[in-house]
């Protein structure tokens, strides 16, 4: 067994903080049950691919716009198949991954995770995806990818921004100011309706971590964050559905992320795409989880404001079905306020 010095003797040794419980039963998620769909809190998964060595690509070969074409054309195909036959295989109720947006040469998927499984089942469809895009391309001799997955919790502390496709003649005349008309826009877009002429986007802490994290991912290596690990390696010992194969999560040591809890050192952990260890990486063995769950959770509680909070709305286990104070504050405050303004506008 393999215990690196800085979680036996760094983070996983020191001392931690106690994470604050709810001040009051709305932390609880029926004490949030009142509010509009778009408010209610949710967990949500990112995840991102992207084309290693685009723009030189681009810059020293004419022939570059087949490859980058079927990049894109490809792996969203191959990302579908292997959501069909997850759902094939098994009686969970799979997480749906959906485009997100195009970032340069990166794709953007997100989902929606209500407990556990589902985090196991996001990431089983993913790799099996990246694996699948890889055989593919080294039989073409298409371009390598690499990938990095995060997770993030709305509406705070991210939040979800909402846009009309259209000229401006189409904004709703009861949009009397730009709170209101984003919460009329949320409304649609939550509401069922045709959201062709709707688009969303994603911001806040947990979006600029993952964009951060990005930059350690490699073809060999799927990147995750630090709130991320301790979910799936909470999933062995919380799932009461079926069996789930360990996921082999690998810790390399720390590094700073700019801006990231504060510039202190982050963990830099990955679940090998190729499905074994690449060689000259420091790893954990996919037999014993606990001991990185461990050193995530004490990493989670000394940076909890920082790191996303770990609420599944489906989970009926005390450790993910509640809410810090902040954040309920940040979300009926928010919702208080908007109350307000339609009433001054009626």
């Amino acid at each position: 067994m393999i215990v690196m010095a800085d979680m036996a003797n760094g983070d996983g040794g020191q001392a931690r903080a106690t994470l604050p419980a709810p001040a009051s039963a709305a932390g609880r998620r029926g004490g949030l049950g009142a509010l509009p769909p778009g408010l209610k809190p949710h967990l949500r998964l990112f995840l991102s691919v992207d084309v290693v060595g685009s723009t030189r690509l681009k810059q020293s070969h004419s022939a570059w716009r087949p490859a980058m074409l079927s990049f894109y054309r490809d792996f969203d195909y191959i990302l579908c198949q292997q959501y069909k036959a997850a759902c094939e295989r098994s009686n969970r109720a799979m997480p749906t991954p959906e485009f997100w947006k195009s970032n340069g040469d990166e794709l953007l998927y997100t989902c929606e995770l209500r407990n556990l499984d589902q985090a196991h089942d996001a990431i089983d469809i993913w790799l099996a995806a990246l694996r699948g895009y890889r055989g593919a391309a080294l039989q073409a001799d298409r371009l390598e990818v690499k990938s990095t997955a995060w997770i993030g919790v709305f509406p705070a502390p991210n939040s979800e921004v909402f846009f009309r496709r259209a000229s401006a003649a189409s904004v709703p005349r009861a949009a009397s100011d730009p709170i209101l008309m984003q919460a009329e826009l949320r409304e649609a877009w939550y509401g069922g309706a045709d959201r062709g002429d709707l688009t969303r986007d994603f911001v806040g802490p947990s979006i600029d971590t993952g964009f951060r994290l990005t930059a350690w991912a490699s073809p060999r290596r799927l990147i995750i964050s630090v709130d991320l690990a301790f979910l799936l390696t909470s999933s062995y010992t919380w799932s009461k559905g079926e069996v789930m194969e360990p996921l082999p999560l690998h810790y390399s040591g720390r590094e700073a992320l700019r801006g990231v809890i504060d510039d202190e050192p982050y963990p830099a952990i990955w679940i090998p795409v190729e499905g074994e260890a690449p060689e000259g990486g420091v790893g954990r063995d996919v037999g014993d989880p606990e001991i990185l769950r461990s050193y995530c959770e004490a990493v989670i509680e000394r940076n909890y404001r920082c790191i996303t909070p770990l609420f599944l709305s489906e989970h009926a286990a005390e450790a993910f079905d509640w809410l810090p104070p902040y954040v309920i504050n940040r979300i009926l405050a928010d919702f208080e306020d908007e109350v307000r303004r339609r009433a001054a506008a009626a």
